[in-house]
């Protein structure tokens, strides 16, 4: 699954379940699992690479408000969870493949 920025209204995304997180993951010393405990302190979620390079992760929540919530406490601040990261944040939504016509 690919995932990529939701449409911009008057430069603000629109808040999804979905955060793209950048500067965390495996390659940086992160395992998922790590990350997705670290983020479950805002409730139910599921963490994916985002891309290979593995420094990037999709995490996904049940519901928008604790995505929110995340993203308000930890988007570039120290995260003292993930070993004082700065973790830098969007919200992010499922792309849809194209589809031939």
């Amino acid at each position: 699954m690919k995932f990529t920025q939701p449409k911009y209204v008057c430069g603000l995304s629109h808040p999804t379940p979905h955060l793209h997180v950048a500067n965390c993951g495996p390659a940086i010393g992160l395992s998922l699992e790590r990350v997705a405990a670290a983020f479950g302190t805002f409730g139910s979620v599921t963490a994916q690479l985002a891309d290979e390079s593995g420094t990037r992760v999709i995490i996904t929540f049940s519901g928008i408000a604790p995505a929110q919530a995340a993203k308000e406490a930890w988007d570039g601040v120290p995260c003292s969870y993930l070993d004082a990261r700065v973790l830098h944040m969007q919200y992010s939504v499922l792309q849809t493949p194209c589809q031939d016509v």
